[in-house]
């Protein structure tokens, strides 16, 4: 379903897909964990401070954020959920990730429509949708050489992947042209980068180390979130993760936001592994332009 929000100024209206809403009581695909329904959810991201306690997520969009009910107004926002600033304060964040879109959560359903240009869109196959030709690369950090990659390696104990390796010398963080992921069997909704982690310099971060690729792989593999033979090398717009096997080459998304304290390590992280394709080249060969998709179905 598709919320187009005519209270918008803009031509044409705001715009979002909704994915799926969030249970209250029973989820029967995440065994009932009590993390996965609307209790818990709430719960979570308020006391890590990822959400305004005013707000209760009651679906997801396809971006992987929460559109939620301000529960003192009624009002409906989209909760972008986007990676934390550290360059701002908790209220600066939390503003810069919500959008308004509706005065009441009975105005907000009333406008939710099936969207004609998408079914028109599924006499399409994805498969028409070709990597853009010319796959430009924006934002980039300043280049790296190959000290600072073995550096990396030194500090990680890890050998990166011959493929990896030769693309960050190349390409330090940033974002590609081409930088969605089309399921080939299509078992899944597209997963999109939303930035190229970068292995040294930060700039939109004041080089802070914590968000490098090194500093974050040792936090994550620290705090058991991912195995440590996945390097994270991109991210989402949802927190998640796009990993290399640095033992095999291999590429998956790995997702933390369906990580629970209800089950095992193992169960946890089976559970969040996705797995895309068998080499670094070919992931990147087949990424194609998310606005081409959004072109696509009407987004």
């Amino acid at each position: 379903m598709v919320y187009k929000d005519i209270w918008k100024t803009t031509v044409p209206p705001y715009k979002l897909q909704v994915f799926n809403f969030i249970p209250i009581k029973y989820n029967k695909a995440f065994k009932n964990d009590p993390d996965f329904i609307m209790e818990g959810i709430a719960f979570k991201h308020w006391d890590d401070k990822k959400l305004p306690k005013e707000l209760l997520p009651f679906a997801r969009d396809l971006s992987n954020g929460f559109l939620c009910i301000n529960i003192n107004t009624g009002a409906i926002y989209q909760y972008l959920r986007l990676e934390w600033d550290d360059t701002l304060n908790t209220e600066q964040n939390f503003k810069k990730n919500s959008i308004y879109l509706s005065d009441s959560l009975e105005n907000f359903l009333n406008a939710l429509t099936y969207d004609e240009e998408q079914s028109n869109a599924e006499t399409v196959e994805d498969e028409d949708i070709k990597p853009r030709a010319s796959n430009k690369f924006y934002d980039s950090e300043q280049a790296i050489n190959t000290a600072d990659l073995s550096e990396v390696e030194k500090l990680l104990k890890i050998k990166i992947p011959v493929q990896l390796r030769q693309f960050l010398l190349h390409h330090n963080g940033g974002m590609p042209e081409n930088n969605a992921w089309l399921d080939p069997e299509g078992e899944f909704e597209w997963v999109a980068i939303h930035e190229l982690i970068p292995v040294k310099y930060y700039k939109k971060f004041n080089n802070n180390k914590n968000y490098l690729m090194p500093f974050k792989a040792a936090d994550l593999w620290g705090r058991k979130l991912l195995p440590e033979t996945f390097l994270p090398f991109a991210i989402d717009a949802g927190g998640n993760y796009f990993c290399i096997d640095i033992n095999n080459g291999k590429i998956y998304y790995y997702t933390l936001d369906t990580w629970s304290g209800n089950l095992s390590l193992t169960d946890n992280q089976d559970k969040s592994t996705l797995f895309l394709c068998n080499s670094f080249n070919e992931f990147i060969s087949k990424l194609v332009c998310e606005d081409d998709l959004d072109d696509l179905y009407g987004l």
